[in-house]
Protein backbone atom coordinates (compact mmCIF):
# COMPACT_ATOMS: atom_id res chain seq x y z
CA UNK A 1 0.00 0.00 0.00
CA UNK A 2 2.98 2.28 1.06
CA UNK A 3 4.57 1.91 -2.24
CA UNK A 4 1.55 2.98 -4.16
CA UNK A 5 0.99 6.14 -2.02
CA UNK A 6 4.71 7.09 -2.83
CA UNK A 7 4.41 6.49 -6.36
CA UNK A 8 1.64 7.82 -7.97
CA UNK A 9 1.78 9.32 -10.65
CA UNK A 10 1.15 7.13 -13.66
CA UNK A 11 -0.44 9.81 -15.61
CA UNK A 12 -2.92 7.59 -17.53
CA UNK A 13 -5.41 10.15 -18.10
CA UNK A 14 -3.03 12.00 -19.80
CA UNK A 15 -1.11 9.20 -21.92
CA UNK A 16 -4.69 7.87 -22.77
CA UNK A 17 -5.47 11.27 -24.40
CA UNK A 18 -2.75 10.50 -26.84
CA UNK A 19 -3.95 8.68 -29.72
CA UNK A 20 -1.46 7.35 -31.97
CA UNK A 21 -3.22 6.36 -35.44
CA UNK A 22 -2.60 2.91 -36.19
CA UNK A 23 -1.45 2.09 -39.84
CA UNK A 24 -3.13 -1.02 -41.05
CA UNK A 25 -0.30 -1.44 -44.21
CA UNK A 26 2.75 0.28 -42.76
CA UNK A 27 4.52 0.31 -46.00
CA UNK A 28 8.16 -1.16 -44.17
CA UNK A 29 9.25 -4.21 -42.12
CA UNK A 30 8.83 -4.56 -38.40
CA UNK A 31 12.71 -6.04 -38.86
CA UNK A 32 13.83 -2.70 -40.40
CA UNK A 33 12.38 -0.37 -38.06
CA UNK A 34 15.37 1.51 -36.60
CA UNK A 35 15.76 3.41 -33.22
CA UNK A 36 19.27 4.38 -32.79
CA UNK A 37 20.02 8.00 -33.02
CA UNK A 38 23.46 9.72 -32.44
CA UNK A 39 23.49 11.90 -28.63
CA UNK A 40 26.24 13.31 -27.26
CA UNK A 41 28.73 12.34 -29.63
CA UNK A 42 27.87 8.73 -29.59
CA UNK A 43 25.86 6.37 -31.37
CA UNK A 44 23.09 5.16 -29.48
CA UNK A 45 21.04 1.96 -30.28
CA UNK A 46 18.23 3.64 -29.06
CA UNK A 47 16.73 6.71 -28.02
CA UNK A 48 16.97 5.49 -24.15
CA UNK A 49 18.71 7.66 -21.30
CA UNK A 50 19.36 5.57 -17.84
CA UNK A 51 18.38 8.57 -15.74
CA UNK A 52 20.26 9.42 -12.63
CA UNK A 53 19.63 6.50 -9.42
CA UNK A 54 22.67 6.65 -6.94
CA UNK A 55 26.47 7.25 -6.04
CA UNK A 56 27.61 8.10 -2.80
CA UNK A 57 27.85 5.08 -0.67
CA UNK A 58 29.20 1.29 -0.76
CA UNK A 59 26.13 -0.01 -1.97
CA UNK A 60 25.86 2.15 -4.54
CA UNK A 61 29.08 0.73 -6.94
CA UNK A 62 27.07 -2.27 -7.09
CA UNK A 63 24.24 -0.81 -8.14
CA UNK A 64 26.01 1.39 -10.91
CA UNK A 65 27.98 -1.15 -11.65
CA UNK A 66 24.47 -2.93 -13.11
CA UNK A 67 23.19 -0.23 -14.87
CA UNK A 68 26.30 0.39 -16.65
CA UNK A 69 26.41 -3.17 -17.17
CA UNK A 70 22.80 -2.56 -19.13
CA UNK A 71 24.04 0.57 -20.62
CA UNK A 72 27.00 -1.16 -22.29
CA UNK A 73 25.21 -4.18 -23.86
CA UNK A 74 22.09 -2.11 -24.89
CA UNK A 75 24.19 1.04 -26.24
CA UNK A 76 22.19 3.49 -24.14
CA UNK A 77 23.06 6.31 -22.64
CA UNK A 78 23.35 6.48 -18.22
CA UNK A 79 23.40 9.79 -16.28
CA UNK A 80 25.10 9.07 -12.42
CA UNK A 81 23.28 9.99 -9.11
CA UNK A 82 24.17 13.63 -7.53
CA UNK A 83 27.51 14.14 -7.19
CA UNK A 84 27.31 16.00 -3.81
CA UNK A 85 28.57 12.99 -2.01
CA UNK A 86 31.89 13.68 -3.50
CA UNK A 87 31.95 17.66 -2.71
CA UNK A 88 31.29 16.64 1.13
CA UNK A 89 34.28 13.61 1.27
CA UNK A 90 36.68 15.66 -0.93
CA UNK A 91 36.58 13.72 -3.27
CA UNK A 92 37.46 10.84 -1.23
CA UNK A 93 38.61 7.69 -3.86
CA UNK A 94 36.15 4.92 -2.35
CA UNK A 95 33.58 7.79 -3.08
CA UNK A 96 34.95 8.89 -5.95
CA UNK A 97 35.25 4.75 -7.23
CA UNK A 98 31.11 4.73 -6.75
CA UNK A 99 30.68 6.84 -9.67
CA UNK A 100 33.57 6.23 -11.99
CA UNK A 101 32.15 2.61 -12.67
CA UNK A 102 29.87 4.03 -14.42
CA UNK A 103 32.41 4.90 -17.12
CA UNK A 104 34.69 1.69 -16.13
CA UNK A 105 32.05 -0.47 -17.70
CA UNK A 106 29.80 1.53 -19.98
CA UNK A 107 32.55 3.50 -22.37
CA UNK A 108 31.08 3.42 -25.44
CA UNK A 109 27.99 5.36 -24.26
CA UNK A 110 27.54 9.01 -23.14
CA UNK A 111 27.75 9.28 -19.17
CA UNK A 112 25.96 12.29 -17.95
CA UNK A 113 27.27 13.68 -14.38
CA UNK A 114 24.68 15.10 -11.93
CA UNK A 115 24.82 18.01 -9.05
CA UNK A 116 22.05 19.85 -7.27
CA UNK A 117 21.56 24.08 -8.52
CA UNK A 118 21.64 25.00 -5.03
CA UNK A 119 25.46 23.53 -4.96
CA UNK A 120 26.59 26.24 -7.75
CA UNK A 121 26.60 28.81 -4.85
CA UNK A 122 29.14 26.97 -3.22
CA UNK A 123 31.50 25.67 -5.70
CA UNK A 124 33.14 27.27 -8.74
CA UNK A 125 33.61 26.41 -11.97
CA UNK A 126 36.91 24.51 -10.94
CA UNK A 127 35.00 22.23 -8.72
CA UNK A 128 32.19 21.25 -11.62
CA UNK A 129 35.11 20.47 -14.20
CA UNK A 130 36.49 18.04 -11.19
CA UNK A 131 32.82 16.59 -11.19
CA UNK A 132 32.88 15.92 -14.73
CA UNK A 133 36.92 14.84 -15.09
CA UNK A 134 36.40 12.40 -12.07
CA UNK A 135 34.23 10.05 -14.07
CA UNK A 136 35.15 11.13 -17.34
CA UNK A 137 31.54 12.50 -17.90
CA UNK A 138 29.90 13.59 -21.43
CA UNK A 139 27.99 16.44 -20.40
CA UNK A 140 26.99 17.46 -16.11
CA UNK A 141 23.19 17.51 -15.61
CA UNK A 142 22.66 19.92 -12.76
CA UNK A 143 18.95 19.38 -11.31
CA UNK A 144 15.92 21.08 -9.91
CA UNK A 145 14.53 19.54 -7.57
CA UNK A 146 11.85 23.18 -4.98
CA UNK A 147 9.38 20.77 -4.16
CA UNK A 148 11.34 18.24 -3.02
CA UNK A 149 13.35 20.28 -0.58
CA UNK A 150 10.86 22.04 0.34
CA UNK A 151 9.31 18.98 1.95
CA UNK A 152 13.16 17.71 2.95
CA UNK A 153 13.85 18.04 6.99
CA UNK A 154 16.92 19.84 6.06
CA UNK A 155 15.89 21.17 2.65
CA UNK A 156 18.02 24.20 0.93
CA UNK A 157 14.85 26.03 -0.43
CA UNK A 158 16.49 29.41 -1.59
CA UNK A 159 15.86 29.10 -5.00
CA UNK A 160 16.19 32.85 -5.81
CA UNK A 161 17.07 34.49 -8.97
CA UNK A 162 20.14 34.29 -8.71
CA UNK A 163 20.53 30.60 -9.75
CA UNK A 164 20.06 31.25 -13.27
CA UNK A 165 22.95 33.67 -13.55
CA UNK A 166 25.10 30.60 -12.06
CA UNK A 167 23.54 28.54 -14.67
CA UNK A 168 24.58 30.86 -17.18
CA UNK A 169 28.24 30.74 -16.18
CA UNK A 170 28.19 26.52 -16.02
CA UNK A 171 26.88 26.85 -19.50
CA UNK A 172 29.72 29.56 -20.76
CA UNK A 173 32.27 27.55 -19.08
CA UNK A 174 32.37 24.13 -18.02
CA UNK A 175 33.32 22.86 -21.67
CA UNK A 176 30.72 19.74 -21.61
CA UNK A 177 27.01 20.00 -22.29
CA UNK A 178 25.23 20.94 -19.68
CA UNK A 179 21.46 19.36 -19.43
CA UNK A 180 18.56 20.90 -17.05
CA UNK A 181 16.68 18.41 -15.71
CA UNK A 182 13.63 18.42 -13.14
CA UNK A 183 13.45 15.36 -10.63
CA UNK A 184 9.75 14.62 -10.99
CA UNK A 185 7.42 17.72 -11.19
CA UNK A 186 8.08 18.90 -14.73
CA UNK A 187 9.59 21.84 -16.70
CA UNK A 188 7.39 24.87 -17.87
CA UNK A 189 7.79 26.72 -21.00
CA UNK A 190 8.50 29.91 -18.76
CA UNK A 191 11.13 28.21 -16.91
CA UNK A 192 12.39 26.83 -20.35
CA UNK A 193 12.48 30.32 -21.80
CA UNK A 194 14.64 31.57 -19.49
CA UNK A 195 17.17 28.23 -19.97
CA UNK A 196 17.39 29.17 -23.24
CA UNK A 197 17.96 32.91 -22.72
CA UNK A 198 21.33 31.40 -20.78
CA UNK A 199 22.04 29.29 -23.54
CA UNK A 200 21.08 25.87 -22.40
CA UNK A 201 20.86 23.46 -25.33
CA UNK A 202 19.58 20.19 -22.90
CA UNK A 203 16.57 19.88 -20.74
CA UNK A 204 15.31 16.65 -19.19
CA UNK A 205 11.61 17.06 -18.27
CA UNK A 206 11.50 14.38 -15.00
CA UNK A 207 7.58 14.88 -15.34
CA UNK A 208 5.19 14.36 -12.87
CA UNK A 209 4.03 10.89 -14.20
CA UNK A 210 6.56 9.23 -11.58
CA UNK A 211 8.46 9.40 -8.37
CA UNK A 212 6.85 12.10 -6.52
CA UNK A 213 9.90 13.02 -4.26
CA UNK A 214 7.95 15.79 -2.22
CA UNK A 215 5.76 12.94 -1.08
CA UNK A 216 9.06 10.14 -0.87
CA UNK A 217 10.50 13.71 1.66
CA UNK A 218 7.27 13.46 3.62
CA UNK A 219 7.60 10.07 5.09
CA UNK A 220 11.16 11.31 6.13
CA UNK A 221 9.70 14.17 8.18
CA UNK A 222 8.06 12.60 12.14
CA UNK A 223 4.26 12.07 11.94
CA UNK A 224 1.83 14.98 12.23
CA UNK A 225 4.48 17.43 11.46
CA UNK A 226 3.86 20.19 9.05
CA UNK A 227 6.18 19.28 6.63
CA UNK A 228 4.84 15.50 6.71
CA UNK A 229 1.18 16.71 5.48
CA UNK A 230 2.89 19.34 2.87
CA UNK A 231 4.56 16.29 1.64
CA UNK A 232 0.89 14.40 1.51
CA UNK A 233 -0.91 17.40 -0.22
CA UNK A 234 1.78 17.85 -3.03
CA UNK A 235 1.02 14.05 -3.96
CA UNK A 236 -0.29 14.76 -7.40
CA UNK A 237 2.03 18.10 -7.76
CA UNK A 238 3.48 19.08 -11.05
CA UNK A 239 3.02 18.78 -14.84
CA UNK A 240 2.05 15.73 -16.67
CA UNK A 241 5.68 14.32 -18.26
CA UNK A 242 3.68 14.53 -21.85
CA UNK A 243 2.75 17.97 -21.39
CA UNK A 244 6.09 19.18 -20.36
CA UNK A 245 7.75 17.71 -23.39
CA UNK A 246 5.14 20.05 -25.40
CA UNK A 247 5.77 23.00 -23.03
CA UNK A 248 9.24 22.56 -23.36
CA UNK A 249 9.73 21.83 -27.35
CA UNK A 250 6.82 25.01 -28.07
CA UNK A 251 9.67 27.16 -26.58
CA UNK A 252 12.70 25.82 -29.34
CA UNK A 253 13.27 24.04 -31.82
CA UNK A 254 16.94 23.63 -31.24
CA UNK A 255 16.53 22.20 -28.19
CA UNK A 256 16.91 18.86 -27.37
CA UNK A 257 14.34 17.54 -25.11
CA UNK A 258 15.05 14.49 -22.76
CA UNK A 259 11.51 13.21 -21.50
CA UNK A 260 11.40 11.76 -18.30
CA UNK A 261 8.97 11.08 -15.45
CA UNK A 262 7.11 7.67 -15.11
CA UNK A 263 8.04 7.24 -18.84
CA UNK A 264 8.20 3.36 -18.09
CA UNK A 265 7.10 1.31 -21.07
CA UNK A 266 7.85 1.40 -24.61
CA UNK A 267 4.82 2.73 -25.90
CA UNK A 268 4.01 5.64 -23.36
CA UNK A 269 8.26 6.00 -24.70
CA UNK A 270 6.48 6.64 -28.01
CA UNK A 271 3.87 8.93 -27.57
CA UNK A 272 6.84 11.19 -25.44
CA UNK A 273 8.25 10.99 -28.61
CA UNK A 274 5.66 11.28 -31.19
CA UNK A 275 4.41 14.76 -29.10
CA UNK A 276 8.63 16.15 -29.61
CA UNK A 277 10.82 14.42 -27.26
CA UNK A 278 14.24 13.35 -28.54
CA UNK A 279 15.03 10.64 -25.98
CA UNK A 280 13.39 9.08 -22.87
CA UNK A 281 14.77 7.95 -19.51
CA UNK A 282 13.76 5.80 -16.96
CA UNK A 283 15.07 4.92 -13.42
CA UNK A 284 12.55 3.01 -11.06
CA UNK A 285 11.43 0.06 -12.60
CA UNK A 286 14.93 -0.66 -14.04
CA UNK A 287 16.31 -0.25 -10.49
CA UNK A 288 13.34 -2.30 -9.05
CA UNK A 289 14.62 -5.22 -12.39
CA UNK A 290 18.01 -5.20 -11.05
CA UNK A 291 17.44 -5.16 -7.27
CA UNK A 292 14.90 -8.09 -7.20
CA UNK A 293 15.87 -9.80 -10.49
CA UNK A 294 19.22 -9.38 -10.80
CA UNK A 295 21.02 -8.40 -14.01
CA UNK A 296 18.75 -10.70 -16.12
CA UNK A 297 15.83 -9.00 -14.97
CA UNK A 298 17.34 -5.97 -15.61
CA UNK A 299 17.89 -7.14 -19.47
CA UNK A 300 14.19 -8.34 -19.96
CA UNK A 301 13.08 -4.75 -18.67
CA UNK A 302 14.86 -3.00 -21.50
CA UNK A 303 13.93 -6.02 -23.97
CA UNK A 304 10.63 -5.80 -23.61
CA UNK A 305 10.52 -1.88 -23.47
CA UNK A 306 12.64 -1.98 -26.54
CA UNK A 307 10.10 -4.79 -28.17
CA UNK A 308 7.06 -2.55 -27.49
CA UNK A 309 8.64 0.89 -29.03
CA UNK A 310 9.57 -0.84 -31.98
CA UNK A 311 6.54 -2.51 -32.90
CA UNK A 312 4.47 0.07 -32.01
CA UNK A 313 6.61 2.33 -33.87
CA UNK A 314 6.21 -0.38 -36.97
CA UNK A 315 2.48 -0.29 -36.90
CA UNK A 316 2.50 3.82 -37.21
CA UNK A 317 4.85 3.29 -40.09
CA UNK A 318 7.19 5.29 -38.92
CA UNK A 319 10.34 3.33 -39.47
CA UNK A 320 13.33 5.99 -37.54
CA UNK A 321 13.04 8.25 -34.76
CA UNK A 322 13.72 10.93 -36.96
CA UNK A 323 9.93 10.08 -38.38
CA UNK A 324 8.12 10.10 -35.40
CA UNK A 325 7.76 14.03 -34.41
CA UNK A 326 5.83 13.54 -38.36
CA UNK A 327 3.50 10.70 -37.30
CA UNK A 328 -0.08 11.26 -36.89
CA UNK A 329 -1.60 11.79 -33.72
CA UNK A 330 -4.81 12.90 -32.09
CA UNK A 331 -5.03 14.90 -28.45
CA UNK A 332 -8.08 14.24 -26.25
CA UNK A 333 -9.85 17.39 -25.06
CA UNK A 334 -8.27 17.55 -21.46
CA UNK A 335 -4.58 18.12 -23.36
CA UNK A 336 -6.17 20.33 -25.75
CA UNK A 337 -7.76 22.34 -23.28
CA UNK A 338 -4.59 22.25 -21.25
CA UNK A 339 -2.46 23.49 -24.05
CA UNK A 340 -4.63 26.31 -25.68
CA UNK A 341 -4.94 27.59 -21.65
CA UNK A 342 -0.98 27.60 -22.07
CA UNK A 343 -1.01 29.85 -25.28
CA UNK A 344 -0.43 26.86 -27.87
CA UNK A 345 -2.03 26.29 -30.76
CA UNK A 346 -2.26 22.28 -30.80
CA UNK A 347 -2.73 22.13 -34.20
CA UNK A 348 -0.33 24.61 -35.40
CA UNK A 349 1.99 22.79 -32.61
CA UNK A 350 1.29 18.95 -34.22
CA UNK A 351 1.56 20.68 -37.85
CA UNK A 352 4.72 22.27 -37.47
CA UNK A 353 6.46 22.99 -34.30
CA UNK A 354 6.74 19.04 -32.82
CA UNK A 355 10.14 18.40 -34.64
CA UNK A 356 13.09 19.82 -33.77
CA UNK A 357 16.44 19.13 -31.64
CA UNK A 358 17.71 17.49 -34.45
CA UNK A 359 20.77 15.09 -32.68
CA UNK A 360 24.49 15.39 -33.73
Amino acid sequence: MRDNVVFPGTCDHVYNEILLVHRALPGLSLNSVDLSLRFLGYELEAPLLIEAITGGLPISKTINEGLAKIAREFQIAIGVGSQRPLLQTSFKQDVVDTYRVVREIASNVPVIGNIGVAQLREVGIDVLKKLVDVINADALAIHLNPAQEAVQPEGDVDFSEDLYYRIHDVVRELGVPVIIKEVGHGLSMEVVSKLVELGVRYVDTAGACGTNWALVEAYRNPAESINYYVGLDLSNWGIPTPLSVVESRSVSKDLVVIASGGVWSGLKALKTLVLGANLVGFARPLLKALLEQGLEGARLFVKHYLATLRTAMFLIGAGSIRDLCRAPVVLGPTIVNYLAQRGINPVEYIEEKRCGGLLE
